[in-house]
């Protein structure tokens, strides 16, 4: 018979506060966005977007983490190869 006590899982706490900086963020870049409404055409290739600055910045600043994921990616394969 298991008479061991039942163990507190170690990541509660750190989890916790994880979701609350998360939260944060997110509250901190609605804000961003719905103080930035002034409208602007974004030229790309041969496409026009009109849209808000806020919303621009953010989907470069999204565009430019994902190519940061991908290259850090890239990079740990490498190493992993060698």
């Amino acid at each position: 018979m298991n008479t061991s006590t039942p163990t507190r899982r170690s990541g509660s706490f750190l989890s916790k506060i994880t979701l609350v900086i998360g939260l944060v963020l997110i509250i901190a870049l609605v804000v961003f966005v719905l103080q930035n409404t002034k409208h602007t055409t974004i030229e790309f290739i041969s496409f026009d977007f009109d849209l808000g600055v806020g919303v621009a910045l953010l989907g470069a600043a999204v565009v430019g983490a994902v190519i940061a994921l991908i290259v850090s990616a890239a990079i740990r394969v490498r190493r992993a190869v060698k």
